[in-house]
């Protein structure tokens, strides 16, 4: 009886002895981990600036990696795009004409302005903004992007983004014409401003196709102007100008509300122009 008490206390004992050690050695890790938390805090601490520049050095390798790939995998399309010697078509143009002003000359002008390519100041009888969209079916291509008018022509190309560059200053200095080239995209997209170009006996608005065309879509909006209602004498009338000077003709111009007009056309060929002329009553403008 008395051994069996013993053996008892014996196994109380040592249950004591290893919650002792068990919680030591939790006091012990904990103090462990806690040191060496504090010896990386320290470590970071005295390498922040490393450690930045080191993670700024990676991010700009990986920026750089990335572009690198970027401009291979162009490179190979183009070439991709000339082994396979596909025939540049133009898959769509869509040209948006938004007048803003028309006044008679002899009324004086509207306002005036400053132009910066011409350097010198002109006075504005009419404006209109021609928005032009030219989707291609390959990157391969190099197009001429042109604005001609009797009056003041102003030329951005937005998409790829482009500035005006000019072989030599009387190119530059032309007032009514601007012909520019941009290449290695499918797709481009600019914005010019046509000053004094609208004028009587100048009442068409007008696209020519770059390249053979599956799809021409013209959109003319006067919505803008003060006594719309009265500004023409009848509705407008659409053509199409065939490669040997041919003026046929079309139908399908389509008014979509007051004052702006709607045309599409299908598989024209490179050099061949659409026109919409208006027949403006200049003596109403007068009064």
């Amino acid at each position: 009886m008395e051994e069996y008490y013993n053996i008892e206390t014996l196994i109380v004992i040592l249950s004591a002895i290893g919650t002792l050690l068990a919680f030591g050695w939790i006091v012990i890790a904990r103090h462990y981990k806690s040191s060496n938390e504090q010896k990386l805090l320290k470590l970071e601490n005295e390498h922040r600036d490393e450690l930045y520049n080191l993670r700024t050095e990676q991010e700009k390798d990986k920026k750089d990696w990335e572009s690198s790939i970027e401009k291979e995998k162009e490179t190979l399309e183009l070439e991709l795009d000339k082994k396979k010697n596909v025939p540049l078509i133009q898959e769509s143009k869509t040209v948006y004409v938004k007048y803003l002003h028309i006044r008679n000359p002899k009324d004086g002008s509207v306002y005036s302005r400053y132009n910066d390519r011409l350097e010198e100041k002109i006075d504005v009888f009419s404006e209109y903004h021609y928005y032009r969209f030219n989707k291609y079916n390959i990157n391969n291509n190099s197009i001429e992007l042109t604005d001609r008018s009797s009056g003041i022509v102003d030329q951005n190309i937005l998409f790829p983004w482009k500035k005006l560059t000019f072989t030599d200053l009387p190119s530059k200095n032309l007032k009514g014409f601007i012909s520019q080239n941009v290449d290695s995209s499918d797709c481009y997209f600019s914005a010019t401003t046509y000053y004094n170009g609208f004028t009587e006996n100048n009442e068409d608005i007008g696209m020519k196709m770059e390249m053979d065309t599956l799809e021409a879509r013209i959109i003319v909006d006067f919505s803008s102007i003060i006594g719309l209602n009265k500004l023409f004498t009848k509705e407008p009338d659409a053509y199409k100008f065939e490669l040997d000077g041919t003026k046929t003709k079309l139908l399908g111009l389509e008014k979509i509300s007051e004052g702006v007009y709607h045309l599409v056309k299908y598989n024209l060929k490179k050099d061949e122009s659409l026109l919409v002329d208006f027949h403006v009553d200049w003596d109403y403008l007068e009064k």
